[in-house]
Formats: structure tokens, C-alpha cells, sequence
């Protein structure tokens, strides 16, 4: 009980910031949903039509109360981290190490990054929105995540070039892609942005920490990311091998978006029933990786009481957070931007699609709970020289342009392609001009971006508009599968280039610095050959 009562004096404090930096974050999104819904662009979620038969307006009180819960639950996750998941990434990485068998190493590295994977909320929303057997490709992804884990972790091991290693990942992906069907290309590679969510993202980095600081003459700074960008690859090519092995179209589910209407249904009950949902799926998500350190602790690390209690109690954090953010998102953030997108899914609407889709990217990603993991890290990393609001901010730009590309995209009806193939090549291109660092982090910063709030808020409203642009078109099924997916992909494309762009100005600046300085230094007879001579005075 004193170990509790301990954790609880210092987690209070820390809990009451936690909440005011989600509470802040949240605001932002759930200010736009407010002009759309007081300027009546929306019927289904509009001033003139939201009241109850008591005279208030249910549907908007309900959308504020559950963007509180998603504070709340943002700020318990965020806590949690720091008490559970990072110790037990970071404990259980640097173990491994130690000891000294590739074997054991190569296993358990498959075994976490299998677990960790099969019960991440985002792929189950994934999975719903493509309307299959979400259990396959929940599966299919896991084992591509595992693999591809244990790739990066050889790489740290083996010291092996970051840029060569994915550069082939992705050349061997691009040919993959030419052989596979159209129609789930955009899925393949939304699937990989969608794998690494609120649950993989702390425990993956902590993970890559640890292995890097146990291994001599390891960059760390830079070795300790990039993993994360490791597992995004494998299930991509794990879904593209799916889709050229069997079909997973489902017409009839895409079919299901072609409603003119969104019901909204905001309410206690609605909410109930997600919640309900929300526990057995963040008990999938937590309970794996919590018997996993069990077993492991007790035959492996062997951490002392006061350990072991500070990371459960992280852990029961992280799993009241993660269903409250959940619960809150599936129920009254998800049906509200599709209903959005179906509003503005016509020609007319097509400038304010773009400007909604650039702020709805812009301020989800401040709620994302990876997106600040990640930048608690790079900070610590940089030790102070990467600043937090010029690192959300570059993520910020950069995922509003991703939403922005995407609408584009679907009122176009062009193929992902034309945005991954140069958007890679440009990616692997600055990667040689930049320091390592910041490539690891560039691919790092894409794979956070992509969590719950853009498989729940922003994918619904890209389905929702090319629902409402192809809803009289004879190939509907296609065009939905072809054009409204992708993205995910997106935004896990565009903050590698911006971060790398970033790290290119930084190396610039920081040259032209040098080389002022030199010159101010410079005195005139410093071309001038002096010859030191050994001085006999002691």
C-alpha cells in the first residue's frame, strides 16, 4: 500500500498537466466541428436541426462531452506510458542484448512485435472500413509487423545503413505493387500507417532505445529510431501478398456508404454500447503485453517489487485511457466526420473540402496520443535542441497537406501512385543529405501520425465525401476501394519528407553559421607556417 500511495503523490500533479495538454489539443478539432455545425453545411449535424424534444440542442452537448472524454482519455494514456510501456520496451530491449544469443533475440523480438500488433485498436477500425475478415488481415499484419521488427532490430545489432535497408524494403514493395490489384493497393499501404498506434508506438521506441544503448559504438541517437518504420513496412507487403493470393473485395460493404445520410446518433446509449466494445478490445490490446512481461520478468528480468508495481499500475492507466479515447472517438467523433464529408462531397463544395480536410489533418494530429510520445522523445534525444511546438508544428503542415493531397485525390479519381512513388523517391533522395538523426525521426514522425484519430476522424470523412462524388457511378465498389482509401499512407508520407526537409534547412543554417564564424576568427597572417619547438621550462 505505501508503494501506491507513493506512485499516487507523484503521478497527481503529473496527471493534472497530462489532461490540460489534451484538453488543449482536442479543443482545436472540436472547434471546427462547431463552425460547420452553427453555419448548417452539414442537415445531419446542424444548429437548425439538432433539438430534442425538450428545446436544447442534444446532438452538440453530446459531441462536447465526449471531446472531453477524449482529453480525459488522451491525458490517463499519456501517463501510463511513462510509468509502463516505455520501462517495459526499454527493460526488455536492452535485456536481450545482454544476453548475447541471436536466436533468443530473433524470437522474442518476433513474439512482441506479433502480440503487440494483433490487438492494436487502429487495425481493428481498419479492418471494419475494408469490410472483411478483420481476424485475417489483424493476422496477415501481425506477422508482417513481427518480421519486419525483428529485421530492424538486426540492423541496430549489425549496424547495418538505415537508408540502404529501406530502400530495398520499398523497392521490393513498388514491384509487389505492380502485380497486385488496383483496387487494394491503397489499402495495403494504409494498412501499414494504421499498424503502429497508440499502443505500438511507446513500446517500440522504448524498445529501440534499449537495444541501442547497450551496443558499443552505436549511434544511439539515431539508432533508437527508425524501428518504428520497420514495422510499417511489413504490412504493407503482407496485404499486397494477401490480395494477389485471395479477394477481399465486399461490395456490399462499400455499398453501405452509399446512403445519403449519415445517422449520427448521438447518445448515453450509443456510447454505452462503444464502451462495452472499447473494453474488450483495449483488454486485447493491454492483456498480451502485460502476460508477456509476466512470463518474462519472471524467468528474465527479475525486477524488484517496486518495479513491478509501478509498471502495472502504468499498464491499468494506459488501459482506462485507451477506452475512454476509443469509446469517445467511435461514437461521436467517427460518425460526425463522415457525415461531413458526405456534406461537402459535391463540386460546388470542393475549395471548403479542401480547406475542412487541411484543418481536420492539422488538429488531429495534436490529438494523436503516439504524435506526443514521440516528441516527448526526439526532445529528450536532441537534449533540448529540437524544440516541442517547432516539431508539432512541422507535423501539424505536414499532415494538413496529406488531408488536402487526399481530397484532391478522391474529386480527381487518380491513383495513389502518382503521389507514393515520387513521394518515396524524394524521401530516399534527402535521406543521403541529411543527417541520420533526422531520417530516423522523419520516418518515426510518419508512422505516429497515422493512430486512432486518422483511422476514426479522418478516414471517415475522405469515405464520406467520395461516397457522396461516386454515388451514381456503375463501378461505385471500385472507385470507393481505389480512391477514398489512401490517406493513412498519406499522412504517413508527407511528415518524412517535411521532417527531412527540416533536418536539410537545420544542417544548412548550421553550416552558413560555422562558416560565418570562421571567417570573424580569421586573422591575417593566418596562412602563415609557425613552427612549435619543444620548451625546455618546466
Amino acid at each position: 500500500m505505501t508503494e501506491i500511495k507513493m506512485i499516487q503523490k507523484r503521478v497527481f500533479p503529473s496527471f493534472l498537466v497530462k489532461i490540460w495538454e489534451s484538453f488543449k489539443s482536442v479543443i482545436p478539432i472540436a472547434v471546427v466541428v462547431l463552425i460547420l455545425y452553427f453555419t448548417g453545411k452539414d442537415n445531419a449535424f446542424s444548429w437548425a436541426s439538432d433539438k430534442s424534444s425538450f428545446g436544447f440542442p442534444k446532438e452538440l452537448l453530446f459531441f462536447l462531452l465526449f471531446s472531453l472524454v477524449v482529453a480525459l482519455g488522451l491525458g490517463l494514456f499519456s501517463i501510463g506510458v511513462d510509468q509502463s510501456l516505455e520501462r517495459i520496451g526499454k527493460t526488455v530491449g536492452s535485456s536481450l542484448t545482454k544476453k548475447q544469443s541471436i536466436v533468443f533475440m530473433v524470437g522474442i523480438t518476433f513474439i512482441i512485435g506479433f502480440l503487440i500488433t494483433f490487438a492494436e485498436p487502429d487495425l481493428k477500425i481498419l479492418a471494419q472500413e475494408v469490410g472483411m475478415n478483420e481476424w485475417v488481415l489483424i493476422t496477415v499484419i501481425s506477422v508482417g509487423v513481427g518480421l519486419f521488427l525483428v529485421l530492424g532490430t538486426l540492423r541496430i545489432i549489425f549496424q547495418w545503413d538505415m537508408r540502404v535497408a529501406f530502400l530495398a524494403a520499398y523497392a521490393t514493395i513498388f514491384i509487389l505493387a505492380n502485380i497486385a490489384p488496383k483496387a487494394f493497393l491503397a489499402i495495403a499501404f494504409d494498412s501499414g500507417g494504421v499498424t503502429t498506434g497508440p499502443v505500438t508506438i511507446p513500446f517500440i521506441l522504448a524498445f529501440g532505445s534499449g537495444i541501442a544503448a547497450t551496443r558499443q559504438g552505436s549511434k544511439s541517437g539515431s539508432d533508437e529510431f527508425g524501428l518504428v518504420a520497420h514495422a510499417t513496412m511489413g504490412p504493407i507487403i503482407a496485404v499486397i501478398i494477401l490480395a494477389i493470393c485471395i479477394s477481399i473485395s465486399n461490395p456490399d460493404f462499400v455499398l453501405s456508404y452509399q446512403n445519403e445520410t449519415v445517422d449520427i446518433g448521438l447518445s448515453f446509449s450509443s456510447y454505452g454500447s462503444s464502451l462495452l466494445s472499447s473494453l474488450k478490445e483495449t483488454s486485447l490490446a493491454i492483456g498480451p503485453l502485460a502476460l508477456f512481461f509476466i512470463v518474462y520478468d519472471l524467468f528474465i528480468l527479475k525486477l524488484s517489487k517496486k518495479d513491478i508495481i509501478h509498471v502495472f499500475f502504468g499498464l491499468f492507466l494506459c488501459y482506462l485511457g485507451l477506452i475512454f479515447f476509443m469509446s469517445a472517438v467511435n461514437t461521436g467523433f467517427k460518425p460526425i466526420a463522415l457525415s461531413i464529408g458526405k456534406a461537402l462531397g459535391n463540386q460546388n463544395e470542393f475549395p471548403l473540402a479542401i480547406v475542412i480536410g487541411a484543418l481536420f489533418g492539422c488538429f488531429a494530429v495534436l490529438a494523436e496520443p503516439a504524435v506526443m510520445v514521440l516528441t516527448d522523445r526526439i526532445v529528450q534525444v536532441s537534449e533540448g535542441s529540437i524544440k516541442k511546438g517547432s516539431f508539432l508544428f512541422t507535423m501539424a503542415i505536414s499532415i494538413a497537406l496529406a488531408v488536402m493531397l487526399s481530397v484532391i485525390r478522391v474529386f480527381y479519381g487518380f491513383s495513389l501512385l502518382y503521389y507514393i512513388v515520387p513521394g518515396y523517391l524524394l524521401v530516399f533522395l534527402l535521406s543521403f543529405f541529411v543527417p541520420r538523426i533526422y531520417s530516423s525521426m522523419a520516418f518515426d514522425a510518419g508512422t505516429v501520425a497515422s493512430g486512432p484519430m486518422a483511422a476514426s476522424f479522418t478516414m471517415p470523412f475522405i469515405l464520406g465525401l467520395a461516397s457522396s462524388l461516386y454515388s451514381d457511378k456503375a463501378n461505385y465498389s471500385d472507385l470507393i476501394y481505389e480512391n477514398a482509401f489512401g490517406v493513412i499512407s498519406m499522412i504517413s508520407l508527407l511528415p518524412i519528407i517535411v521532417v527531412e526537409a527540416t533536418g536539410l534547412y537545420a544542417t544548412i543554417k548550421t553550416n552558413i553559421i560555422y562558416s560565418k564564424a570562421r571567417k570573424q576568427i580569421t586573422m591575417p597572417d593566418d596562412d602563415q607556417i609557425i613552427h612549435f619547438t619543444e620548451s625546455n621550462t618546466i
